[in-house]
C-alpha cells in the first residue's frame, strides 16, 4: 500500500509594488514635492510605516514623508533638525548619489 504525499500548494505571488510619485508639501517653507520613491525601496523596507526624506532649502531643511507597505503615505512632517556626519564617506556617497540623479529627479 502506498501513502499518499501531501504537496504543499504555494500562495499566489504578491502584487508587485508600484513605484510611489505624490504630492506633499513642506510645513517650514510651503514647497510642494512629488515624493518619489521606488519598488525596489518600498520592497526592501524593513518595517512599515518607513521614513522618506527629502532635503531641501536654504538654509536646509527636510520634508518627512512615511510610507506604508501599500505605497500610500501615512502622513509627514518637516524638521529643521538635520545632522550630516562630516565624514570622506559621507561625502563622496552624496556627491555619487547625486551624480546619479538628474534635478528632475532627486
Amino acid at each position: 500500500m502506498t501513502e499518499a504525499t501531501r504537496i504543499p500548494i504555494p500562495a499566489p505571488p504578491a502584487a508587485p509594488v508600484k513605484a510611489l510619485r505624490l504630492q506633499s508639501k513642506c510645513d517650514i517653507c510651503g514647497q510642494a514635492f512629488t515624493v518619489k520613491v521606488s519598488s525596489d525601496e518600498l520592497a526592501a523596507a524593513k518595517r512599515y510605516p518607513f521614513a522618506h526624506l527629502i532635503l531641501h532649502g536654504n538654509p536646509i531643511h527636510c520634508l518627512v514623508v512615511y510610507v506604508d507597505k501599500n505605497g500610500a503615505v501615512r502622513g509627514s512632517e518637516s524638521s529643521k533638525s538635520i545632522q550630516i556626519d562630516r565624514t570622506s564617506a559621507t561625502f563622496q556617497e552624496l556627491v555619487r548619489w547625486w551624480s546619479m540623479t538628474t534635478e528632475g529627479d532627486a
